[in-house]
Formats: structure tokens, C-alpha cells, sequence
């Protein structure tokens, strides 16, 4: 699936392809790829050339000249492909734009979970979606900012970085693979993380995301795992296969309806401290104080036996 490496290498290619090129033509089916708006409107980048191209996380800002933009999200399937004009395009395809040197940059997507947006740059840019994303972690972690986030939830550690304002561009991939090269349980709550830990996964998420970029990039688009393409991963899509570490078979569990891959031994299953296999102890530290008198108020008087003059009476405590 795309996540923060496949869509820089898509951005890039598309640099390579189109910038300086003029648009001919410019086609979309109707789809929900293009919801909420039309294929004319689309088609209205005809005659403009590519300026730029920004990624912010997982989401490209496609600039062209006279101000018109073009926000591409490749959701779980999709990718940009080239081929020549004349040839024709392959399945799946939901937009085409045709340059002036003879080729055509597709957009193709078989589960339509993509999306191109249409607009002016300057307001695509300040869109909400790309406003409530976080920092991108490719340009460098700033470690007590991202502390601070994850203190402030009980998520889990899959959950809290699978929240794109976390930190833009993980996803199911990077999250596991990051996880496993800090050594840190998936099911651990982000709270509980100190501020050492976080910036050991830092450096982690940083040299996943590095070492992925180095084993996908090409001229070629990427096929992904799910389409039969090489596994670069170390635990990723690795379920029952010995970790390169340890060689303990690699487990899958299922967070928030997604797939987290991890080691065992590698990233043992975290518990808080006072804690047993059974539970947190319940200690009366433990206990908010205010919550403490409320149940001593509430609990019956207990009834001792004592001895006075050699004879027994009762006393409440």
C-alpha cells in the first residue's frame, strides 16, 4: 500500500515526467476518485504546464502555471503510470492527462479509494486536509514535540502513529516496521512511552522510512506486496516467518480493524510497573484520595471482640 516512501518516489517520477510539460489534454471518468466534482472540470487543465510538485505525507500538490493545482491522494491501489499517447491505456484507469512530448501520465486505481481534487493552488494548499496533517517525519522528528503528542493519549502505539496529525505519512507498513526497529510493543499505550524511548523511535521511523526509499526507488512505477511485488520489509506481511533478528516466527494481530506485524521476543509485551499477569495491583497509592474517603464512608462498620474485666463486649471500628 502507498504510505510516506512509495508516494515521494511517485512524486518524483512525476517531477521527471512533467515538469515543463504542457498539458494537451486532460480526461477523468466520473468516479468517486473525483467526487464532488465533474470530469469537465478536470479537464480544465489543458493547455497549462507543471510548476511543481509538494508532498505532504501520503498526499501530492500537483502547481501549474496560472495558478491551477491538482491534489492526488493514491488511497490503497493507486499509482501514476506513463505510457505512450497512441498506446492504449491499461484497466483501471481514472484519469489521464496527455503531454506535449507524446506520452500520457495515467492515473490508475482498481479500489477507487483515491483521489484527485481540482482547484487553485493557494486553496489547495490551505485545504483541510492537508492543514490537519502533522509533520512530515522525512524531514527530522522534533523528538519533544512528538513526545508530548503521544503523552497525551491512551491509544496505542499502533493507533496513536497511525493518526495522521501525529505524524503525516505511516501507515500500516511503517508503523510496524518502525515499531520493530525500536523494540517497542504495538499494544503498549503511547502515554506510557518515557521521553528516551520516543526518541529511540524517532531514530527508528526515520531509518524505515530511509531504507525503504533506497530498496523501492526506481523510474519504474512500484508494484506494491499486494500485488505479488518483492517484500523489502522485515516484519511487514511476514506473518509466520522467522525474524532476521532472533528468528522467532513474526505475529499478526489486528488494531483498529488493520494488520500490525511484530516480533515477540524483539518486542516483548509491555507491563506497567505494580503490575501482574492478572492486572494492575490495587493499591490504595493507586486510588485518587477523594475517591478513598468517599468508599471508607460508604463501607459498613466492622464489630471486634475485646475483653474488658475478664469479659467479652463488642465495639464498632
Amino acid at each position: 500500500m502507498p504510505e510516506l516512501p512509495e508516494v515521494e518516489i511517485a512524486s518524483r517520477q512525476l517531477r521527471a515526467w512533467l515538469q515543463g510539460r504542457r498539458v494537451v489534454s486532460a480526461r477523468a471518468e466520473r468516479s468517486r476518485v473525483i467526487r464532488g466534482q465533474t470530469p469537465a472540470r478536470f479537464a480544465g487543465l489543458a493547455g497549462h504546464r507543471l510548476t511543481d510538485i509538494e508532498r505532504f505525507g501520503k498526499w501530492m500538490l500537483l502547481s501549474f502555471d496560472g495558478g491551477e493545482g491538482l491534489i492526488s491522494h493514491l488511497g490503497m491501489t493507486g499509482k501514476w503510470i506513463r505510457r505512450r499517447a497512441e498506446d492504449p491505456p491499461p484497466s483501471h484507469v481514472r484519469a489521464s492527462l496527455t503531454l506535449d512530448d507524446g506520452n500520457a501520465v495515467d492515473y490508475r486505481d482498481m479500489r477507487l479509494f483515491g483521489r484527485l481534487i481540482r482547484g487553485k493552488t493557494e486553496q489547495l494548499r490551505e485545504s483541510a486536509a492537508l492543514r490537519a496533517l502533522g509533520p512530515d517525519p522525512l524531514d527530522g522528528i522534533d523528538v519533544d514535540r512528538f513526545h508530548s503528542v503521544l503523552a497525551r493519549t491512551r491509544r496505542t502505539m499502533k493507533e496513536a502513529l497511525m493518526d495522521q496529525r501525529t505524524l503525516s505519512g505511516l501507515g500500516n507498513i511503517q508503523v510496524s516496521e518502525s515499531l520493530h526497529r525500536a523494540k517497542i510493543d504495538p499494544q503498549r499505550p503511547a502515554l506510557s512511552m518515557t521521553r528516551e524511548e520516543t526518541e529511540r523511535l524517532a531514530h527508528a521511523i526515520g531509518d524505515s522510512l530511509r531504507a525503504t526509499l533506497r530498496e523501492e526507488d526506481s523510474p519504474e512505477p512500484i508494484t506494491y506486496v499486494e500485488e505479488g511485488g518483492e517484500n523489502v520489509f522485515l516484519v511487514y506481511d511476514r506473518e509466520d516467518q522467522p525474524c532476521t533478528t532472533c528468528t522467532t516466527p513474526i505475529r499478526r494481530i489486528v488494531q483498529g480493524g488493520r494488520s500490525t506485524f511484530y516480533c515477540p521476543v524483539c518486542q516483548p509485551r509491555w507491563r506497567a510497573r505494580g503490575t501482574t499477569r492478572t492486572g494492575p495491583l490495587r493499591t490504595a497509592a493507586r486510588v485518587p484520595a477523594a475517591r478513598r474517603e468517599s468508599s471508607q464512608q460508604r463501607a459498613p462498620a466492622r464489630r471486634l471482640r475485646v475483653l474488658q474485666g475478664g469479659r467479652s463486649a463488642r465495639r464498632t471500628r
